[in-house]
């Protein structure tokens, strides 16, 4: 056998043809295995826990111009029992 020669050049690249149609869907697959937590449970758990706070009693304080001290820890007083609240 004789030598391999040179390698030609590279020809035209040829025109860009219009996209064909998208083709079908393949089959869907299996389920999958449930989560840790049903939807069922999740909307179980979380429907009453707007309800934490309700323990917070509202101020019902109209405040003085300047604010006294004494007005102002009913404010932080409250704002401590809505934070405790919350945490539970």
């Amino acid at each position: 056998m004789g030598e391999q020669g040179v390698q030609g050049v590279q020809g035209m690249q040829g025109i860009q043809a219009d996209q064909g149609p998208q083709g079908p869907n393949g089959a869907g697959g299996a389920q999958g295995p449930p989560g840790e937590v049903t939807s069922a449970a999740l909307a179980s758990a979380i429907i009453g826990t707007s309800a934490n706070s309700n323990a917070a009693a509202t101020l019902n304080l109209v405040v003085s111009d300047p604010p006294t001290q004494t007005e102002m820890q009913q404010v932080v007083n409250t704002l401590d029992e809505l934070i405790v609240a919350l945490r539970r």
